[in-house]
């Protein structure tokens, strides 16, 4: 089952120093470049739709060429283009929104949608990071860190070979 990960895209860029940078426009190229290189989102066959705030305004269009959809809320609010997204869906409940804002995670949990934190979004990457940087420190010798997209591979071909049907 894929899910559609819905994220608060200016939620996140506020909650993680790493994004927020000195203006809007390298911040959520920021983020793009996050989402598409580090995937914690999980799976490729997970969607993934980043609404910010307000109008595109000379937000590089590249970042549209990715498998990341980014939608602009131009009249109304992201929260309002969050809801609107979730209640249109033909199924709810394999749509997670990513944010820290209680209210959108009120109302879209009414609808029957998933709700992560922006921490509990970034949980794997973090623990990533803290496991990277034991490593640079000459921690342990022994553990391997690969990325998110190797292990996946890893695992379907596991499951391949023991799990024949």
């Amino acid at each position: 089952m894929s899910l559609h990960f819905i994220i608060d895209g200016y939620n996140l860029i506020k909650q993680s120093p790493v994004l927020n940078k000195d203006n809007l426009e390298d911040s959520r190229l920021a983020l793009i470049k996050f989402l598409n290189v580090h995937r914690p989102q999980g799976s490729s066959n997970n969607r993934v739709t980043v609404v910010f705030d307000g109008n595109k305004g000379n937000f590089y269009d590249g970042a549209n060429l990715s498998s990341i959809e980014v939608i602009f809320s131009g009249d109304k609010s992201a929260d309002d283009k969050i809801r609107r997204l979730v209640e249109d869906s033909a199924n709810p409940k394999n749509i997670v929104v990513v944010t820290n804002d209680r209210e959108i995670q009120f109302s879209v949990r009414q609808l029957k949608a998933q709700v992560k934190t922006v921490e509990g979004f970034l949980e794997k990457f973090n623990q990533l990071q803290r496991l990277k940087g034991k490593a640079a420190k000459g921690s342990f010798t022994d553990e391997k860190i690969i990325a998110y997209s190797l292990e996946e591979k890893i695992t379907e071909e596991m499951k391949r070979i023991w799990l024949k049907p």
